[in-house]
């Protein structure tokens, strides 16, 4: 029963974001309208009959289409008696029990290892990256950062394991062995995150220059001296474009850039001195939501593997490390031929063989009932996401409101889409911020006039409903909203044990 519902709802998600696609880029009615709209049909449907999302999103798909097929005049026009009704609605009808009828966390899969495999943990932030290894069958043998609060979340729950809170520029590479009990080529997996926040897009770019990147070459050190037979990095995509130079916008096209002064002049740096090791070097960026997180997030993963290493298993420069994707969230609609031998599109749409709709965020919170801290709206922001459907952003808020509610930010320039962003049941989560609550980077609960709560965090994360939260509300958003999600890790984790260690499963 279970099974069939799932693949029902799999079914009709892929057709509600082929509806939803075809509106990308569209300045009347773009794919935030197409989301909101598609929602609010399917909540209104619900209170009024009891429908459950599946049949909710088939109603609301089946009379989007009917309106489109009118033009888009007739879209827009029932969009806003929609929005109408929506607001009127009393939502706290909705029963998410009925209205998703399915089980709700994605309960992964922990594989184990034909032989004994050991890692160590270099930057290890909030365990994402670390807890994905376990999963696939590593023992991580220790810890390291310099923040406190990596301290109190890992041994909370990996109590019986080392830690050392230090700045990693202040302790030898060989008293980390010694720590962890390994020899120098005894490690099967290096993992970490070195600082990213010289390399953030959302920061200043002052790149390798700013003290706080000589981390990252400190953890090039450690590849050197602890000589491990795989290392795996990564790095928000910031860095790709990230200048060693900063150039200010007014010199942009004005004269010639010099080398430094290009966009990713950083990343070959960096990819210059990780290739200095000798070890073989893959990157890739990575969508957290092609690997069953229920979460569209980016990262940079970089695979090393040792030079004996890629010798012995046949490992050359043509070889893929990363791992494929297992989900598909923009699938191309499929065509037949008409009785004249045109071609035209279908109105359902597949994904490819073998690989599965992305998870959304139904599947992932819809019965967090533990919430481990809810972090609240100030008044302000409170008063103006009751007007934001779920899909939407501050672009649904009515016109004569928008000036109040957004302030001197109405009329900057980017399409601001994470301003009162209230996120979708049928879709996955945008990528989790370190705060949900500032309004440049709200992430509001579909249902409910709040922000996501931190076991909600971990559900989007990855993270299981037993991984103990010890910090307080504000540092736990920022601790667990810079985590790799684990469902990602998980995966690349496999991929280095199964085909580059070449370690099958018990």
């Amino acid at each position: 029963m279970l099974e069939n519902t799932l693949r029902e709802y799999n079914a009709i998600k892929l057709d509600v974001w082929g509806f939803i696609e075809q509106f990308r880029g569209n300045k009347e009615f773009g794919k935030t309208e197409a989301a909101a709209y598609i929602s609010m049909l399917s909540e209104i449907h619900h209170v009024e009959t009891g429908a459950n999302i599946i049949d909710g999103l088939k109603y609301a798909l089946k009379t989007a289409h009917k309106k489109l097929a009118g033009g888009l005049g007739g879209l827009k026009e029932d969009y806003n008696k929609t929005y109408t009704h929506w607001l009127a609605l009393d939502r706290k009808k909705i029963d998410l029990q009925k209205f998703i009828p399915f089980e709700n966390q994605v309960k992964p899969e922990i594989y184990k290892p034909a032989e004994p495999l050991y890692g160590i943990s270099l930057f290890t932030g909030a365990y994402g990256l670390d807890l994905g290894f376990e999963q696939a069958g590593f023992e991580v043998t220790l810890g390291l950062d310099i923040s406190s609060a990596s301290y109190e979340n890992f041994h909370a729950n990996r109590p019986d394991k080392p830690f050392i809170t230090e700045d990693i520029n202040k302790i030898s590479i060989q008293d980390i062995l010694k720590e962890a009990g390994l020899k120098a080529g005894e490690v099967d997996v290096l993992t970490g995150g070195p600082p990213c926040q010289p390399f953030s897009t959302a920061g200043k770019r002052l790149a390798l220059n700013d003290p706080r990147a000589s981390a990252l070459m400190r953890y090039i050190d450690a590849i050197n001296e602890m000589k491990p037979k795989v290392f795996v990095m990564e790095e928000v995509p910031g860095l790709l474009s990230a200048r060693i130079k900063h150039v200010p916008l007014k010199e942009r096209g004005k004269r010639p850039l010099s080398p430094e002064e290009q966009p990713g002049s950083v990343w070959k740096v960096v990819l210059s001195e990780l290739k200095k090791t000798g070890y073989l070097i893959r990157w890739k960026k990575l969508n957290a939501a092609d690997y069953g997180a229920p979460q569209i997030r980016e990262r940079i993963i970089v695979i090393g593997v040792r030079p004996d290493i890629a010798k012995k298993q046949k490992i050359t420069e043509a070889t893929q490390l990363h791992p494929a994707p297992t989900h598909i969230g923009h699938v191309k609609r499929p065509k037949q031929r008409t009785a004249t031998g045109k071609e035209k599109p279908l109105d359902k749409w597949v994904a490819p063989a073998k690989l599965r709709p992305w998870v959304t965020v139904a599947e992932a919170i819809a019965d967090v009932k533990n919430h481990d801290g809810i972090a609240s709206l100030g008044p302000k922001y409170a008063k103006y996401v009751k007007y934001v459907p779920p899909g939407g952003n501050w672009r649904q808020i009515p016109d004569e409101l928008k000036p109040a509610a957004m302030n001197g930010s109405l009329y900057s320039g980017g399409g601001r889409t994470s301003t009162y962003r209230r996120l979708s049941w049928y879709y996955p989560s945008p990528t989790l911020l370190t705060s949900p609550t500032m309004k440049a980077t709200m992430r509001i609960h579909p249902l409910e006039d709040r922000p996501l709560s931190v076991r909600e965090y971990l559900r989007i994360q990855g993270f299981p409903d037993d991984w103990k939260v010890v910090l307080p509300i504000s540092h736990a958003y920022r601790h667990f909203g810079e985590a790799v999600p684990v469902p990602l890790a998980r995966a690349v984790a496999l991929k280095v044990r199964r085909d580059i260690l070449g370690v099958s499963d018990a």
